[in-house]
């Protein structure tokens, strides 16, 4: 019963899917070729116009982030993790979805950087044999080298007990 509401589901998403234009939320998309050439895009403002330029320079994703009810789409550039930045409103004649199958949207090349991560053992050095000096830095209990703890250093704290202290008594009433 679980795999046929799996497919119901499947099939209806399928199905919306040509209902709205071809687009669904999620979707990435890319700018047409000539989309720079048609009317609509001419009457846009000139910050509409740059903000679309800044998308396709990015080299990120662009996903669509809400279809409308007629011909138009919000989009939005995909940093990653569910961050959609700068949304604006086109017409869907200006992208086409970008079928990646069934597998997610590659990372962008944007998105990429050289890792230094080199995971191939390192012998590491050994030790001095001359260790005269280090001797004199050895701390002592509780210390380290740059405030190594010395006797004159310690103070002897004594424990002060008020009542008598007895064998049979629990430490919560001994707390107490």
């Amino acid at each position: 019963m679980a795999k046929d509401k799996k497919f119901l589901s499947l099939l209806e998403k399928y199905q919306s899917r040509f209902e709205t234009k071809g687009f669904l939320v999620g979707d990435v998309v890319k700018f047409d070729k000539d989309f720079k050439e048609k009317d609509s895009y001419k009457s846009m403002t000139d910050n509409v116009k740059e903000l679309i330029d800044s998308y396709i320079d990015s080299g990120l994703h662009i996903r669509v982030t809400q279809v409308d009810g007629g011909n138009d789409l919000v989009v939005a550039q995909d940093h990653g993790g569910g961050r959609f930045v700068g949304k604006v409103t086109i017409p869907t004649s200006f992208v086409s979805p970008v079928d990646f199958g069934d597998n997610l949207a590659p990372i962008p090349d944007a998105q990429r950087h050289e890792t230094r991560v080199d995971i191939k053992p390192v012998e590491v050095p050994a030790l001095p044999e001359d260790t005269t000096d280090m001797d004199s830095k050895v701390p002592t209990e509780g210390g380290n080298v740059t405030h190594p703890i010395h006797e004159e250093d310690e103070e002897v704290v004594e424990e002060k007990v008020e009542g008598p202290k007895e064998k049979d008594t629990s430490y919560t009433q001994q707390y107490l």
